[in-house]
Parts: C-alpha cells; structure tokens; sequence
C-alpha cells in the first residue's frame, strides 16, 4: 500500500486567545491549553498504533513507519503538526476525536484540520507539505466560519476578562466557559509542571513562580512596571523552505521527514536553552545580591508564557527587560550555533521590549511588543544585515496608535529621530545603532561614581537641548562648562560628542529615557564573582 492520507493540523488567533486577558493567571492558562491541544491531545487522540513514543514529550519513534502503523507523526511543532494515516477512516476518526476535546476542554481555542490524499512513490512528500497542504490550510482559514459566540439572552451576566456570557462565578467573578478553562486548578499546575521540567533552576533555586502581575516586583505605595518580551528567530521558514528543496524527489520522502524532525527538536532545543540562560542570569543576580532578592520576597521575578520554539514570550520586573531580552537572543544564537541540524550556522532571532505599567491592558502591551520585534526585524531587512535585533518602548502613559505613529509623534523633531532604536545586538560595524554603543552610554549616565549620576537638572536640560537640535547642545555644553558628552568608543561618527547627532538621528536620548528603567543584571553578577575573588586571594 502506497497510498496514505496526510492531515495538517494548524491553530488560527492563538495570540488573541492567549494574551486576551489581563490577568497572568488566564494568560498561562491559555498558553498551556494551546500547548496542550496542539501536542498532547493529538497525541492521546491517535489510534492504537502510531509512533509517538512518550505522550509527555511528544518523543517520536524513527524506526515505526507508516508501513507498519495506522498512523505517523512526521513532526509538531509551532502550532502545527502534520500526520500519516492509513486511510481517511482513521484520519477522520481522529479529527472527531481531537475536535471534540479542544471544544469541551479549550472552549474558544480555533483550530482548522486539512486532508489529503498522498501517494508515496509518486509525490515528494517536502513539496506536497510545504505548499499543496499549506493552501488546503489557508483555504479552509479563509473559508471557515467565523466562530460567533453568544453574547447573552435575556437576563446574562458578562464575563469580567472577555465580555462574552458568563457561565459561572470564580473568585466572586463572572466567568466564561473559555476563561474557567484556562483558570482551572488544572491546567495552571500542569503549566507550573511544564516550566519547572522546561527550567529546572527555579525549582532548585526553591524561589516561587510568579502567578500574577504583582508578584513581578510590584513594590506598595511606588509605581511599578513589567517588562512584556516577545523574541521570534529571523528566517526559520527560509531554512524549512530549504530542507524541503534538498528532499526534492519521492525517493527521498524518508529522509526528508528525518530531517524536518531533526530540525524541528534542534530549534526546540535551542530556544529551551536560550531561557534558560535567561533564568540562569536572573537567578545569579539573586544569589550574587541579596538585597534585590529580598526585594522579591523569594517570588521570581520572570514568568514565561509562550515557550518551547523559536517563539517566545516572558514578563519579568521592568527593570529587567533588556537585559534579560539581550541575554535571551546572544543564547539563542550561541545554541542554535551548536545544534546538528544548524550546521554550524547559526539562527538570529529579534526581540521587542514594551515596558509598561503592571495594571496597564495587557493585550496591548503584547501587541506593542510583537510591534516592537517587527520593527527590529524591518530594521535588519532594510540594512541588509544578518544578525539579531532587539527594540523597546517605554509607556509612562496611555499607548495610543501604532508604533509608527507614536515614534513619528513622539519621537521626531525637526533634525530627525530622537531615537536610536532598533539596535543591532553586537558591534559588527554595519550600523553605529547597536547594543553596545548605546549600552556603553547608558553606562555613562547611570555609573553611580559619575558625573551624570543624580543630576536629575543637568539630564533634564540635556534632554531638552537635544530636542531643540545641535546647536542647543553645544549651548549646554558651555552652559554646563562641558568639553563633550559621554563617549561611546566603537562610535565613530564625527562630532557627535559635541552635537549629540548622528546625521538625522539622537545618539543619546534613548539612553537618557532608560536611566530609571534599566539594571544591570550582568555587572550585578560579573561584580559579585570580581569580590569573590578578591576575598579569595585575600585569604591566600
């Protein structure tokens, strides 16, 4: 037998249901649930003979084919998984299985299942995947009916997260049947289960993971800010696109699915030990300094949401935003550098940083976050560069318009843009807007032993001068009695000490607005190590 039925499995507005709420605890519940449907509900919903060895981790087994099965995983991944059935029976059967618990137990989560029939010895199986079966996807997308909920009958209550009908009172709130899904006792411990077997350090660490915004580091009677991170790897089609190039043939159909599978866990791979390093970092900075543990109160400041591929999403103390977002992407690249399937090239990913007020809408906060990360990917594209990007924006106050729109508002004067950003992540020289010249500044600015440190009025005019354009630096320069602004070595564009311009664009207005949003969390614990050492020695 050499025809089988082939059937892609694909999820539609999974950020909508995800961060549609604002409350932490109904954002990693939908993030679990979605993690759930989409790996193992299938799992679970196959027939008795497949290939998946271990339910839990969606462990595949590479010598079961569907020579022998009713039904292959060729791979699941990305919201996406793609099966071998024997007949369209079983994949059928299958679909009314699955459906029907993502209904009854993901209540609002939309799915769309494609079939087709697929001939083995005379179909290349890459191409049929990567363009016949992804528009019968788009098709039925595009054609499916709208899901319309029930927004109430004669006497109904709303629900307090979404508007739709409430089915039941939670926590002296009215709740929808989608919402007691994802705040079910369930599936938010299923979900802490996962991040401890994802990073094991917070476990180890005994620190307590946080389950609501305020357990970020809300501090009484102080106004506090989370950091919403959004990272997503540059060119991972590109590089699918190209494992399905070389498997070209029917010939090569075993093969090819090899591939995909070793690429796919390679990615996984890598993005799980890219937040590690993020946790890594965090916890080091706790050991290495007490006091901003003890701020905590042993609660740790990051709670990833979306993670797992090279998609990811985490809230942490807004102070930590960058750093953490800077340590994510150089892991990133490092790992995917030293997985098999990478061949030694390695994957860049972007990452945007929206920094906003703890009760601020949280939809919104990660949509200006997917913003953010969209432009430092526009930015590489434009620049023609290969690399990894990071961007950030700092709501003091209501967002309103696109991020366009408030850069062009907020940020534009008559010389150019105030803002450097995006940045490029190293100082490969393309670009002087990169990571470490504006860290470099920022250094400058906040060094507790310097001149800038806790001369809130000199900022301040400076902030202003560099509005109104060079010639109003050079004024506070004399003013001030200053021979030039803080130096950024690998900057080398003339003049702009004395200016505070690079041709159309600030080099230091970003730098001067991260003052009291930034920390440090690598010097906390480069210094920590720099004092050990010295007791060490010391002591010899």
């Amino acid at each position: 037998m050499t025809e089988y039925i082939l059937t892609a499995i694909d999820t539609t507005q999974i950020q909508g249901y995800i961060f549609g709420s604002n409350r932490l605890q109904e954002n990693i519940g939908g993030s679990e649930l979605v993690e759930r449907a989409t790996h193992q509900w299938v799992y679970e919903a196959l027939p008795a003979a497949h290939n998946v060895v271990d339910v839990a981790t969606g462990k595949l087994d590479n010598n079961r084919t569907i020579d022998t099965l009713d039904a292959e995983v060729i791979y699941a991944g990305g919201g996406n998984t793609v099966i071998l059935f024997k007949t369209m029976d079983l994949a059928r059967a299958f679909t009314s299985r699955w459906t029907r618990r993502v209904l009854r137990e993901a209540p609002g989560l939309e799915v769309v299942v494609a079939h087709r029939r697929f001939d083995w010895t005379k179909e290349a199986l890459s191409q049929v995947v990567s363009t016949t079966l992804g528009v019968d996807l788009a098709r039925k997308k595009h054609h499916r009916t709208p899901s319309m909920p029930l927004l109430g009958l004669g006497v109904t209550v709303p629900c307090a997260s979404t508007g739709l009908v409430a089915s039941r009172i939670v926590e002296k709130k009215p709740v929808s049947l989608e919402i007691r899904a994802k705040s079910d006792a369930k599936v938010q411990n299923q979900s802490v289960e996962r991040l401890k077997a994802r990073l094991p350090q917070i476990e180890q660490g005994n620190w307590e993971i946080p389950r609501d915004f305020d357990d970020l580091g809300r501090v009484k009677g102080e106004e506090s800010y989370i950091a919403v991170v959004h990272a997503d790897g540059n060119g991972i089609g590109r590089r699918v696109e190209a494992i399905a190039r070389r498997y070209g043939t029917p010939q090569q159909n075993r093969a090819y699915i090899e591939a995909i599978r070793n690429f796919s866990h390679s990615l996984e791979h890598a993005a799980t030990q890219a937040l590690n390093s993020v946790v890594d970092l965090m916890a080091a900075a706790f050991i290495a300094d007490d006091e901003l543990a003890n701020r905590h109160r042993q609660k740790f400041p990051i709670r990833p949401i979306v993670f797992g591929g090279d998609d990811v999403t985490f809230v942490c103390h807004g102070s930590y935003g960058l750093s953490l977002a800077v340590r994510y992407l150089e892991a990133f690249e490092a790992a995917t550098k030293n997985e098999p399937a990478f061949e030694g090239k390695p994957a860049y990913a972007c990452a945007g940083v929206a920094i906003v007020k703890t009760h601020y809408p949280f939809a919104r906060a990660y949509r200006l976050s997917e913003q953010l990360c969209r432009s430092a990917k526009q930015m590489l594209k434009q620049a023609g560069i290969d690399g990894s990007a990071l961007d950030w924006h700092i709501a003091m106050s209501g967002i309103t318009g696109s991020l366009d729109e408030i850069r062009l508002r907020e940020y534009t004067v008559r010389r150019g843009s105030l803002s450097m950003r995006p940045v490029l992540l190293d100082d490969s020289k393309q670009t002087w807007r990169s990571w470490p010249v504006f860290k470099t500044l920022l250094d400058q600015f906040i060094d507790e032993h310097g001149e800038w440190f806790d001369r809130r009025n000199k900022v301040k005019s400076l902030r202003e001068a560099l509005r109104a354009g060079p010639d109003k630096v050079q004024e506070f320069l004399h003013t001030y009695q200053l021979g030039q602004l803080p130096v950024a070595q690998s900057l080398n564009v003339p003049g702009y000490a004395e200016e505070g311009w690079a041709d159309d664009r600030c080099v230091y207005f970003d730098a001067i607005e991260m003052m009291d949003f930034f920390v440090d969390l690598q010097k906390i614990v480069e210094d920590s190590h720099g004092e050990q050492e010295e007791a060490a020695h010391a002591g010899v």
